[in-house]
């Protein structure tokens, strides 16, 4: 589904479920101004679509004592099909690596790594990162603190 295709009562509910999905679909529904049924239909539509991908429960990092958050910038050693699948393969099954994006620039990847401590990330940066075969370099910056973040999209 397009979002130029989105009606604004389906952007609306869209909008209601980032905020909250754990909201009775009665509740979901009477904020928008649909009806039940048509809120439930149109949630099942855009799973099915793909426009939902998953409903998930947002952790406080620093309530899990992960009070440390690196922004790492990464060089891969062959920029092939098989290079950039080995580094992928490699940072999604990382559960310290909460974000990573292929990028443009003199970078190839941009990664967010939340940890404990300093301590725990130079052990996951000398023995796990800059250890992994198809890394080539990685220069680290620590995220002093977060202005913005949060999931929703703008819709």
């Amino acid at each position: 589904m397009e979002t130029q295709t989105l009606s604004e009562p389906d952007r609306a509910l869209l909008r209601q479920i980032q905020r909250d999905c754990t909201l009775p679909v009665k509740d979901l529904a009477e904020a928008v101004g649909m009806s039940p049924s048509t809120a439930w239909r149109r949630m099942q539509d855009f799973e099915r679509q793909g426009l939902i991908r998953a409903r998930v429960a947002l952790l406080d990092a620093q309530a899990l004592g992960l009070d440390v958050t690196m922004q790492v910038s990464v060089n891969i050693r062959s920029q092939t099909e098989e290079g950039r699948a080995a580094f992928e393969r490699f940072v999604r099954v990382e559960d310290a690596v909460q974000r990573c994006l292929a990028v443009t620039g003199e970078q190839d990847y941009i990664l967010l790594v939340r940890m404990r401590d300093v301590a725990a990330f130079e052990r996951f940066l000398m023995e796990r990162l800059l250890a992994h075969p198809s890394v080539a370099s990685a220069h680290s910056q620590l995220v002093l603190r977060e202005v913005k973040s949060g999931p929703a999209l703008p819709v």
